[in-house]
């Protein structure tokens, strides 16, 4: 669920707020926090219904909004992190609750985020009564119009307001919006959650989203072939933009472009998995040897840190490797001290780690086969990664055996 963002109305919410409060009725409430007291939320309750029926809008009052948001399990943001975030952009009032939950094997860590559709006036609005000081006749579409024409009349002395006290601004239209939800992901699941999301892998997600198959539909297994196609090509495109260290929707574009296709509709079926078919034997090219030259790029910086670390001060040849070393690392690291540059390296080969151990986990998003996976180990003597790959093995050996020629 993580990364998952979706905005609904409340029609209670109040009796929504007692619910995701409700230690009986939630399984584990990690954290809660509400940025004003009960007595708003009633107030503003009570306000809303009585404003929606003077407009007589029917339907059922939309009392205030929520957001349901996932969290990652590793996530130590707080509920109030979250209220203070939305509040400190929009200025309206919110809670939070933060729940966790297990079901099936599967961890669900998420949030409720009940936020005011209107601002709390400063200074009360009273509106005075309004009556109707003479009779007046409305025709069919609501002009005012002659007595013989009226289908309507409104008699002299009908109330046409009552007299009301307001505590609350209009509703800000913006919160209807579809912007405001891509507003709400960027700002709390990009920057607050550090969750890699972009607008662009948002599109690609709804380009590739498997079609509905109705009941008794002729063309349920032409639908079904082409929503599996659509999911390998998701799992592919998703799995390459991480390879490729490019932002999501990246790798889709792309395909599109290079391959020119228009949409991924069943009837363009057997086109679109020969180019999609093409399109992994790529991806799965450009990953092996992207693994590889991540790999050397970390065995290089790692054996740099080694050599750093040996404490022999009276060996000169050794001495003037380390200057170099040092030399080399100096405009990145801004520093010649000779702990602090092993420091930095070492914060950057833990970041290159954690890379490389996705890059392995990620094999099965792009269908290589398990006789051609590559697996990874790590020396334990000095720390430098190995591969283990037929090709790359028999790589390897042709090198070994150039070299024993030479």
């Amino acid at each position: 669920m993580s990364g998952y963002l979706s905005s609904r109305k409340l029609g209670n919410v109040k009796g929504r707020m007692r619910y995701i409060t409700d230690e009986k009725k939630q399984e584990n409430i990690v954290d809660y926090y509400n940025t004003t007291d009960k007595e708003f939320w009633t107030i503003l309750a009570k306000e809303s219904r009585e404003r929606h029926k003077e407009t007589k809008a029917g339907g059922k009052c939309c009392e205030a909004r929520e957001l349901i948001i996932g969290i990652p399990q590793d996530s130590n943001v707080s509920a109030k992190d979250i209220c203070d975030t939305f509040k400190k952009r929009y200025g309206v009032e919110c809670t939070c609750a933060i729940h966790y939950n297990k079901k099936n094997k599967a961890e669900n860590k998420h949030c409720h985020l009940i936020f005011s559709e209107r601002k709390k006036l400063s200074v009360p609005e009273t509106r005075e009564e309004k009556i109707a000081m003479r009779t007046y006749y409305y025709d069919s579409k609501g002009h005012k119009c002659k007595k013989s024409e009226a289908v309507k009349v409104v008699k002299k002395g009908t109330i046409l307001q009552k007299g009301t006290t307001r505590y609350f601004s209009d509703k800000n239209e913006h919160f209807k919006s579809q912007k405001f939800v891509y507003e709400c992901k960027e700002m709390i699941l990009r920057e607050l959650l550090k969750i890699d999301w972009s607008l662009r892998s948002e599109k690609q997600n709804k380009e590739l989203s498997e079609k509905h198959i109705g009941k008794n539909n002729p063309k349920e297994k032409y639908i079904k072939q082409n929503n599996k196609l659509k999911q390998k090509l998701k799992n592919v495109c998703n799995a390459n933009d991480f390879i490729i260290n490019e932002e999501k929707g990246t790798s889709l574009r792309e395909f599109k472009k290079d391959y020119n296709i228009s949409n991924f509709s069943a009837t363009n079926y057997e086109d679109n998995e020969y180019k999609v078919n093409y399109f992994i034997k790529e991806v799965q090219s450009t990953y092996k040897d992207r693994v590889k030259n991540e790999v050397k790029e970390y065995n290089y910086i790692n054996g740099d840190v080694n050599t750093l670390d040996i404490n022999v001060n009276y060996d000169n040849n050794l001495n003037s490797i380390k200057e170099s070393i040092i030399s080399y690392y100096e405009p990145e690291t801004k520093t010649r001290s000779k702990p602090r540059i092993i420091e930095i390296l070492k914060e950057k080969l833990t970041k290159m780690l954690d890379r490389i151990v996705k890059l392995i986990y990620i094999q099965d998003s792009i269908y290589i086969e398990d006789k051609n996976k590559i697996e990874l180990y790590q020396d334990k003597v000095n720390n430098n990664l190995h591969i283990e790959d037929s090709s790359y093995e028999k790589e390897q050996k042709a090198k070994d055996e150039r070299g024993l020629e030479l």
